[in-house]
């Protein structure tokens, strides 16, 4: 177990060749909902009963907490941005790659940065990076890193890249939900994804360094 507060639980399911886990977040449902994550009927604040480093054990559609069990009894798809069209622009994704894993917490804000680009970057139909080195950050990051490259992530931030992207009225509003999201991940998400939009605004041909 990574993690616990009392609206998420964070549990940490395999370790790869590279000392990564694969993580699963449980959260209450007025939590901020994670696309990878398992979401209860009830609200926080919760008293899971464990904290980092405990063991628990997954089987079937149970999650089998030392206190009670949680048991998974439907299937959710979580909200993807739209992918457009191939663009003859280039972007240079080495700075924000060379930066991952930089900054304090569970998901770096550097880390944010790079998912807030690589979400824009889909919707505009910029080329994202052939690889991206997970192994640098921790856990949970990396696995919100790689769902954002795949175009997932929480629902009002698939909503502001939507509205920023069209230049819709609505994107002040959205925006200001993103803003809201944890201590500095959605100025970071942010950050990223303005980042992409200047970069369509000013592009640079394709193959040409900034």
């Amino acid at each position: 177990m990574l993690a616990a507060f009392p609206t998420a639980l964070y549990l940490a399911l395999s370790d790869d060749a590279a000392g990564h886990a694969d993580v699963l977040p449980i959260v209450t449902s007025d939590a901020l909902v994670l696309p990878t994550a398992v979401r209860l009927a009830d609200p926080g604040p919760r008293d899971w009963g464990v904290s980092a480093g405990d063991v628990v054990t997954l089987g079937g559609d149970e999650i089998a907490l030392p206190s009670h069990g949680i048991r998974i009894v439907r299937s959710w798809r979580p909200r993807r941005v739209v992918t457009a069209s191939s663009q003859p622009m280039w972007f240079d994704w080495e700075p924000l790659l060379d930066e991952l894993g930089r900054g304090e917490g569970l998901t770096p804000r550097a880390d944010d940065v790079l998912c807030g680009a690589l979400l824009a970057a889909r919707a505009l139909g910029i080329a994202g990076p052939d690889e991206i080195p997970v192994e640098r950050t921790t856990s949970l990051s990396a696995s919100l890193v790689v769902a954002a490259h795949a175009g997932y992530a929480v629902s009002c931030v698939v909503d502001h890249v939507t509205n920023a992207v069209a230049g819709s009225s609505d994107a002040d509003r959205t925006r200001e939900h993103v803003l809201a999201i944890g201590h500095t991940s959605g100025a970071g998400l942010l950050e990223g994804i303005d980042l992409m939009l200047d970069t369509a605004n000013c592009p640079l041909p394709e193959g040409i360094p900034s």
